[in-house]
């Protein structure tokens, strides 16, 4: 009987994203001088301290497109909020000394274009932000943000997590808050004896795919984690566990993976396999290892496998070769594991 194992990690991160508008969504008419106007009746014009109240005000009014704003001797500046533009031409002005017209510019960065009904930018190809200034630092965040999927869950995403070096090409899954997936695993899979370099960087073949420890690091700081691993196998071996506080730390260290607290899914449970057996086996405070930047112990040559290893080899390697990935059932006993997901959710202060 052929055994199948799959495996899946996936992150979720949860984040909000509050914009603001600053002056520089608008400016004057390129190629125009600024003692100049726009000849149009305003729909209000009141007395400002100064130019970026004007714009404030014409913000604020969802008649105005653009401003005239002229300084008077007597009394300040006067901000004159208009419901037409000049539309890019300067010989739609008119001299004016003391006075600037003001037009909105497009601000929005990367391919993005102003949305004047929405007073923001609307963003492409995988960017967001106020300006369209950055790419989202995962999947949650893209998923908030309105993206989705065209005929499916799924769609490839370029993100960039929170003090990042690069960005990272992902797989989304665009439903229910937003996966990032990390790694997949097909049932016959056994390239997982790669170097610390391959580990570290991810790799993208034919039989599986391995975001990195890089990007495992990055999404895992950026906020309060919880890891949750759905594993499902022979002997009725099917249900949840949780690691609350985790995360991966950076190369310096090895990529210490660690965690807080762990508990079991209050009606569909399995046990803890990242604390199975003897304190030795245990990977929470450890180093990840290759079979060229080996554990103490040589459990990364002897497993064939890179993965996070304490004093001992443990049991409950999610990299072993096909047949030997194992999990412990909710009483203990060490089950073959059949398919298996691992979930992160990042939850920002």
């Amino acid at each position: 009987m052929k055994l199948y194992i799959s495996v899946i990690l996936l992150f979720i991160s949860y984040c909000s994203c509050s914009g603001y508008f600053r002056s520089e969504l608008f400016t004057a008419m390129p190629g125009c001088s600024e003692d100049v106007i726009l000849p149009v009746t305003p729909v209000n014009s009141d007395f400002v301290s100064s130019r970026g109240q004007c714009l404030a005000n014409c913000l604020g009014d969802s008649r105005c497109v653009s401003v005239n704003l002229c300084e008077d001797p007597q009394s300040g500046q006067v901000c004159h909020r208009l419901p037409e533009t000049s539309n890019g031409s300067c010989s739609n002005l008119q001299a004016a000394v003391w006075c600037v017209h003001l037009e909105p510019a497009n601000v929005c960065q990367h391919g993005g274009t102003f949305n004047d009904a929405l007073s923001k930018c609307d963003c492409y190809d995988d960017y967001t932000g106020t300006y369209c200034e950055r790419r989202y630092t995962d999947c949650t965040e893209a998923f908030e943000g309105g993206m989705r999927a065209v005929t499916s869950n799924n769609r490839h995403v370029i993100i960039r997590p929170l003090n990042a070096p690069r960005d990272y090409l992902v797989e989304c899954l665009l439903s229910n808050g937003g996966y990032t997936i990390l790694e997949t695993r097909p049932s016959t899979c056994n390239d997982y004896n790669k170097t610390w370099a391959e580990y570290k960087t991810g790799w993208d073949t034919s039989c599986s795919r391995w975001l990195g420890l890089e990007a495992l690091h990055y999404i895992s700081h950026q906020g309060n984690c919880t890891l949750g691993i759905y594993v499902k196998g022979a002997g009725g071996l099917v249900g949840l566990f949780y690691y609350r506080g985790f995360r991966v730390d950076d190369d310096a260290s090895g990529y210490k993976l660690s965690f807080g607290n762990s508990f079991k899914h209050p009606t569909s449970a399995v046990g803890n396999g990242f604390e199975y057996g003897v304190a030795g086996k245990g990977i929470n405070g450890q180093r990840f290892a290759t079979w060229d930047r080996p554990d103490p112990s040589g459990c990364a040559v002897l497993d064939g496998a890179g993965w996070w290893y304490g004093t001992d080899c443990p049991d409950t390697n999610l990299h072993k070769s096909f047949f030997m990935v194992k999990w412990p059932d909710d009483s203990g006993v060490i089950r073959i594991v059949w398919s298996l997901n691992i979930q992160i959710r990042v939850i920002r202060p």
